[in-house]
């Protein structure tokens, strides 16, 4: 037997050793992401009756859902807020990105600055803007009034709210992403630019044929998960405008927060996170599809070359 064992334990060690060591992370994993996704969805098809008892109710809580004018305008307001922050967010994250990449100077100086909205805490963050945008004793309306601007109204209107919570979330989020295209572009072989210029290729030619094709890993990866934390925004628009104006910042998320926490149902709630997480599946199947590399022959490409006879 004890021939047998220091045996077991190198097969043991070789073939498992890296899943055992793995284990404590799948299990937080499977505790605090898999089992409450897994609970929502079950319980948005469930329904409480009228003395509490839970029974299954289909697709009743979806049905009841896409039947509210609340719900409708909170789906417009997500898919707004993220039609403008993510192209926003990603076309900042890389301008700043190249302006880093370049040799000059102060260029920690700069990088260092630029990351300091990302080491703020979101609550701080928003809680400084409010004190910024206070119309009353707010810094914002007084710069404003020095420069002869009449004082705006910013969270309470309901034409400002949503693009004062945009300008929020890009500042916040823009020198995050960052980090990744510039880890990104420092990949990419100064050669290649090089040979470009000996070619004559200016800025933007360079820019369109040689960064960003070379960019499109770190582009994928940035537009997926910039999209995936914008479909989840609440902590803005709850702290911020309480989903008002007149609905103006009404995102499913702090709907689905309504839902449970002010009027204690639940499944309404878990239903809203799964029409969420639909959402966030679909943008991402469509994002791969459409960004996937050309140049490798995939399907996309394949299915082209076939309509045209190629």
């Amino acid at each position: 037997m004890s021939g047998i064992k220091p045996g077991l334990k190198r097969f043991v060690k070789r073939n498992y050793g890296p899943y055992l060591l793995l284990l404590p992370s799948f299990a937080l994993i499977a505790v605090f992401k898999v089992y409450p996704i897994l609970y929502s969805v079950v319980g948005s098809f469930l329904m409480r009756g009228a003395r509490g008892a839970i029974k299954f109710a289909g697709l009743k809580n979806f049905q009841m859902l896409f039947a509210d004018p609340t719900i409708l305008n909170s789906i417009w307001i997500t898919i707004k807020f993220n039609l403008i922050t993510v192209p926003l967010q990603v076309a900042l994250a890389l301008i700043f990105a190249l302006m880093l990449n370049r040799k000059v100077r102060f260029v920690q100086t700069m990088r260092t600055l630029l990351y300091v909205p990302v080491a703020i805490n979101m609550i701080i963050a928003s809680t400084i803007w409010n004190m910024m945008l206070n119309p009353s004793s707010g810094p914002a309306n007084a710069i404003l009034g020095a420069l002869g601007i009449p004082p705006q109204p910013f969270l309470t209107s309901s034409q400002q709210s949503l693009w004062v919570i945009i300008i929020i979330c890009c500042w916040k989020g823009v020198s995050y992403w960052m980090l990744f295209l510039l880890a990104g572009l420092q990949n990419i072989s100064p050669s290649i630019y090089e040979a470009g210029r000996i070619d004559g290729t200016t800025f933007f030619s360079e820019l369109f044929s040689l960064t960003i094709p070379m960019l499109k890993n770190s582009l994928v990866f940035v537009i997926v998960s910039d999209t995936m934390i914008n479909l989840f925004m609440f902590i803005p628009a709850y702290l911020l405008t309480g989903g008002g104006p007149e609905g103006s910042t009404d995102t499913l998320m702090y709907e689905a927060y309504r839902a449970a926490f002010k009027f204690s149902n639940y499944n309404r709630s878990y239903a809203i996170v799964t029409v969420l997480m639909l959402m966030t599946f679909i943008v991402i199947g469509l994002q791969f599809f459409m960004l996937r590399d050309v140049e490798t022959g995939t399907p996309k490409r394949r299915f082209l070359q076939r309509g045209t006879g190629k």
